[in-house]
């Protein structure tokens, strides 16, 4: 996972398509399960940004679109980190 991801709807995108080349985290999990966070940090780091999805797929079952859900989430961030936010 990036660590240069800012944005919720950089997370997103990660999470559902990857990023520069790189498989997304959905499919990261469905191959390797746990296996590919490699330690606890990465872990901690990955259910961080994993409440922040969750977050988002909330938002979509409220009835939200993803766009508005991930625009949402993104302005209630303001200018904390994904891991603030998270927190």
């Amino acid at each position: 996972m990036s660590r240069r991801v800012s944005t919720v709807r950089e997370l997103w995108t990660e999470w559902h398509d990857g990023l520069a080349n790189q498989p997304s985290i959905e499919s990261l999990e469905r191959s390797y399960g746990t296996k590919w966070r490699s330690s606890t940090s990465e872990s901690k780091f990955f259910s961080r940004r994993l409440f922040v999805v969750k977050y988002v797929r909330v938002l979509v079952q409220d009835g939200l679109s993803v766009d508005s859900a991930i625009d949402k989430a993104d302005t209630e961030r303001g200018r904390r980190s994904i891991d603030a936010f998270s927190k």
